[in-house]
């Protein structure tokens, strides 16, 4: 988790978590192979006649430079989902073309601010980076560019059964698809796992590894939404931290397919996994694009609570991971044939 955590990996720049996942799979897998998107598709081969796609997605929540001022300061824009209130402060990486530089976002200090000023919540485009340069030239000399990535620098903390940092939004997915890759008993279906890239601009990847794969099932892995914090009524949880993996319901981009869904709470109460069901109409995931291809694939999300998601300091529990692990396992492991979770007159 601290290897995958602490890695870069803004959509479009995936190559460094490419990388660890590819080495933590040399072994387990029987064909490992890059498309033209930079998906990492990994095959591990059974005995079951169905062919079932595993998903995670690579990237983060990230940043971009928008434009260098003459002044020495950077414009940004988001890439993914990204608050403007939890950006002010934060240390960043500037992915240049001559290596990384160190850098904080700033913006107007406070004490110079009007009353008004004061009371508005952030926007983005009140926001800089500020990497220590005095003028453009200098920004150039260093290798950045208009286009260049920008990752938060943020620590991995592990204390017990908690666990700190960035990218939980799918690094957690994607060491979730990674233990099930190497535990799986070798009377199983044939899986295809999906690293995926470009999730957080827009399910990118995943709309073009589940063309090519075909899969008859599929299911996406997540890192979701835990809000359950002071302030946030309990109807308004979505999930909560150490009640197990969240089997998704619906959210934005997909309403689970019944028998799926029957089919998922079905193992989870037959193999004694605690689990909670998950509503989320403001959300969406992979599995909003991979259930529309070609004829239609039955689909499903299993998710690991996270609190802060999309922010440089996430907060989960390794009991909610390993519970997952377990649990996406037995899930595969249950399929006998396409025809279990499809429906029927």
């Amino acid at each position: 988790m601290q290897k995958l955590s602490l890695a870069p990996g803004p959509p479009g720049m995936e190559d460094a978590v490419r990388r660890i996942i590819a080495a933590e799979l040399e072994g387990h897998v029987h064909k490992i192979e890059v498309d033209a998107m930079g998906n990492l598709i990994a095959v591990r081969e059974g005995s079951r006649p169905v062919r079932v796609m595993l998903d995670a997605h690579m990237d983060e929540v990230a940043l971009m430079v928008r434009n260098l001022r003459k002044d020495g300061f950077i414009n940004f824009i988001p890439l993914g989902g990204v608050d403007p209130a939890v950006l002010l402060a934060q240390r960043v990486v500037v992915h240049g073309g001559r290596g990384p530089v160190p850098g904080v976002i700033g913006a107007k200090p406070r004490h110079v601010m009007t009353e008004e000023e004061l009371k508005k919540r952030p926007e983005i485009k009140s926001l800089y980076i500020d990497v220590g340069a005095t003028s453009d030239e200098e920004l150039l000399s260093m290798g950045i560019l208009p286009g260049s990535f920008v990752t938060f620098d943020a620590p991995f903390q592990a204390r017990g059964d908690l666990v700190i940092g960035k990218a939980f939004d799918d690094r957690i997915g994607c060491l979730v698809l990674l233990e099930v890759l190497k535990s799986l008993p070798e009377d199983a279906p044939t899986v295809y796992a999906a690293f995926t890239v470009q999730e957080e601009q827009g399910l990118r990847g995943a709309t073009v590894a589940a063309y090519r794969i075909d899969p008859d099932v599929a299911f996406a892995l997540e890192g979701t939404i835990a809000a359950d914090t002071p302030g946030v009524p309990e109807g308004e949880h979505v999930t909560r931290l150490g009640s197990g993996p969240a089997l998704r319901v619906m959210d934005a981009s997909m309403l689970t397919q019944r028998r799926v869904l029957e089919f998922m709470v079905d193992v989870a109460e037959r193999v004694g996994v605690p689990y909670q069901l998950q509503l989320s109409p403001k959300s969406g995931t992979d599995a909003g694009r991979i259930h529309l291809t070609r004829e239609g694939v039955p689909t499903g999300v299993v998710s690991v609570p996270v609190r802060y998601i999309h922010t440089p300091s996430s907060v989960a529990r390794l009991s909610d991971i390993e519970k997952t692990i377990t649990y996406v396992r037995e899930l595969v492991a249950s399929i006998r044939s396409a025809e279990d979770l499809k429906p029927s007159i």
